[in-house]
């Protein structure tokens, strides 16, 4: 009896260590992924690289406005992604580095509420144009809906102009923003100029899509960017990383880190 109580205390304390184990290696793993964002966090807080990407963005976006011509007697309108393409939130994505934790829907909400993301270059002098000259402009974000006033008292001590319950479309019900296009253009206007950091912020052709197929429809409408579609660099988030491979952040953060591996093009020397 003595023997057989031994041998299965030893048999539970081994399955105990190996659990506790990978417990330890998926936080270190966590910790790591973190970790991987610093440099392009540092690039985007302190280059001028950077600045200068967002400021030709903005003045690009201010040309293809000037130049477009509304359809059937509309009006001009500007369809804008907030996070990443007007306000920088990279102030939470480093403080995520300096705790070695995931993004999480609850401290996400908590960086929301604290109304601290702060303006892109060029981002709101933009805004300011397009509705000082015949224009309106939209924003249009995958925030969820409950963070509307914080949202809008964020973008409001900023300077973005017109920021309502008819221009500020956050999500309610799903990611996919066609439904949000759809409802500004259903209500009379030309939507002349998208401005995002991410594929999806421009229709569906992208949505849900690997990144083969995503570089595939990138070329596929090339001569837009530019003149329609205008992209904001973002190298730390968005549906590119999930567009590595199937089910990515279903994936554990052991398997993530070697995803990430397993994407670099590799010179073989």
């Amino acid at each position: 009896m003595m023997k057989s109580t031994l041998l299965r205390f030893f048999a539970i304390s081994g399955v105990a260590v190996a659990v506790t184990g990978c417990v330890s290696d998926q936080k270190a793993a966590q910790v790591k992924l973190e970790q991987q964002a610093v440099l392009g966090l540092n690039w985007v807080q302190q280059s001028g690289e950077y600045q200068a990407l967002a400021y030709q963005a903005f003045n690009t976006a201010r040309r293809a406005f000037d130049a477009a011509k509304a359809q059937n007697g509309h009006k001009k309108a500007v369809i804008v992604d907030l996070d990443e393409t007007m306000i920088d939130n990279s102030a939470y994505a480093a403080w995520r580095v300096e705790h070695g934790v995931p993004y999480t829907k609850p401290t996400w909400a908590r960086w929301m509420e604290a109304k601290q993301a702060t303006a892109i270059d060029g981002a709101v002098s933009f805004a300011r144009y397009v509705n000082s000259y015949g224009g309106r402009m939209f924003y249009i974000s995958n925030r969820d809906d409950t963070s509307y006033a914080a949202t809008v008292e964020n973008l409001q001590k900023l300077g973005f102009p017109g920021v309502s319950r008819e221009t500020v479309l956050l999500r309610t019900t799903q990611s996919n923003k066609q439904a949000r296009f759809d409802r500004v253009k259903s209500k009379g206007y030309d939507v002349v100029v998208y401005i995002g950091d991410n594929l999806n912020d421009f229709g569906t052709a992208c949505y849900g899509k690997n990144n083969r197929e995503r570089r595939l429809q990138v070329a596929a409408q090339q001569k837009q960017f530019g003149s329609k579609f205008i992209m904001l660099p973002n190298p730390n988030y968005g549906d590119w990383i999930s567009g590595m491979a199937t089910d990515y952040y279903k994936q554990t953060p052991v398997r993530q880190l070697e995803i990430n591996r397993e994407n670099l093009r590799v010179w073989k020397d």
